[in-house]
């Protein structure tokens, strides 16, 4: 299987220096992630569930309790997602990569005592995984209704955890046959809200680190799974192209691909957020000086209309009410969302005013691009337009390590200053690491 040779050569080179670092700042944005939802409804959910499957060894980022190995994997993935501040493909459509990959390759490493350098060839090896498959089914993966961080989001688990649990050629194939059999995760929460979306991380996470288990153990899966008659290109996309699977291995790492987030919302939505903080500078009183606004966009981004969101995930999916609570707060960030109040009359009258078209030209040129164009009117005649092509946070536009140390720190309040400097340094310093255990248990709560 070429991408098992692929991940073979990734396991076996040292990692160019902007990897690493490229490594350290998805880690430390991954638990900036976690932090952030570990006092939320789905953590609470997350954690009877993992208590369930056991007591272990295995840290649980912000619990002082303790799960096994896989238990680990899912609690942590499911907590990475739940605030939706978690990096996601610049390239594809709803592929989050950290909350699936990193859980699965840190409970192993920890575990196994593994280094620190170990650990981000681990990592890295996932994001290359996952984000190849993906990149292979997205437009036709996407149009059925599938979520890929659930779908395609175990082979980069199971990738990450095999080159933790140092599998050999034959076992890698046999654990990525295993995990074509686990992908699921469906778009249908959209629709109102549900925060099954939690679990796709969290499951994918699981279920990866299970197949490689399952292999190391001699289990077997389909050599073909991925290209095979009633594989899982087939099953899972109207149409799919393998050529970004079968491209050699050139130094063109895809977690250099991985974005990050500043605020806490669907992707989809940055381009409308990043033109209405730049419109936001032209106004006094956006509420009453606002007459309408028009968000031109790509399919993808053009669904996300639901002017009345009933609870928080639904709000992070909706561009209107994201545009008003930007617009009037200056910042769509956890906090924002923690306090809003979801029927303020000001921002449901300003929502109102949000109108969403797809524009050909910016679905055309999506995924390169992730465009949008704002178009304000207000109540005096007056006309903006701002467009966006790049968001904050993508690779061509990037956040710097120091925003996602500042977003760390903010998420790591409940740990203290001490904690929360040791992990800082633990993840600075995150390729000098002997033993990953030895870091792990600044994590739990």
């Amino acid at each position: 299987m070429h991408l098992v040779r692929i991940l073979e050569q990734l396991r076996c080179e040292e990692l160019p220096e902007s990897v690493v670092d490229k490594a350290k700042t998805c880690c430390l944005d991954f638990l900036a992630a976690c932090l952030s939802a570990s006092g939320s409804r789905s953590a609470e959910i997350g954690l009877d569930v993992a208590m369930k499957m056991g007591r272990g060894q295995s840290t649980l980022i912000g619990r002082k309790e303790r799960g096994t190995v896989l238990s680990a994997a899912l609690y942590n993935g499911l907590i990475a997602h739940a605030e939706e501040l978690d990096d996601s493909h610049r390239y594809v459509s709803g592929l989050h990569l950290g909350a699936v990959v990193i859980p699965a390759a840190l409970a192993v490493a920890e575990e196994q005592g593994l280094s620190g350098k170990d650990f981000i060839k681990a990592v890295v090896c996932g994001y290359e995984a996952a984000s190849r498959i993906c990149r292979c089914i997205d437009q036709g993966h996407r149009t059925r209704g599938f979520h890929s961080t659930g779908t395609v989001g175990p082979f980069g688990a199971c990738a990450a955890a095999g080159a933790a649990l140092n599998l050999d050629a034959e076992q890698l194939v046999q654990a990525i046959g295993i995990a074509g059999s686990m992908g699921a995760g469906l778009f249908a929460f959209l629709d109102d809200g549900a925060t099954v979306k939690h679990l796709h991380t969290g499951r994918a996470s699981l279920d990866g680190l299970l197949a490689a288990l399952m292999a190391q153990a001699g289990l077997t899966g389909p050599r073909a799974v991925l290209e095979a008659r009633e594989g899982f290109f087939r099953a899972y996309a109207d149409s799919y192209d393998e050529s970004p699977l079968l491209m050699p291995f050139e130094g063109a790492y895809e977690i250099s691909n991985a974005y990050h987030k500043l605020h806490s919302a669907c992707g989809h939505a940055f381009p409308a957020i990043d033109a209405a903080l730049l419109l936001r500078k032209e106004l006094r009183d956006p509420v009453r000086e606002i007459a309408s606004i028009e968000v031109r966009t790509y399919r993808a981004a053009s669904v996300l209309e639901n002017r009345r969101p009933l609870s928080r995930q639904e709000a992070r999916f909706s561009i209107p009410f994201l545009v008003a609570l930007t617009l009037t707060k200056g910042k769509a960030g956890r906090k924002e969302l923690l306090n809003v109040d979801l029927s303020d009359p000001d921002l449901l009258d300003l929502a109102d005013k949000v109108t969403l078209r797809e524009d050909p030209e910016l679905q055309s040129s999506f995924p390169r691009l992730r465009a949008g164009i704002m178009r304000l009117l207000t109540q005096d005649g007056r006309e903006m337009i701002r467009r966006i092509d790049s968001p904050r946070g993508m690779p061509d536009n990037p956040v710097s390590f120091r925003e996602i140390e500042d977003k760390f720190i903010e998420a790591s309040e409940r740990l203290g200053d001490q904690r929360t400097s040791l992990i800082l340094e633990g993840v600075k310093g995150l390729d000098k690491l002997q033993s990953i255990a030895d870091w792990t248990g600044h994590l739990s709560g």
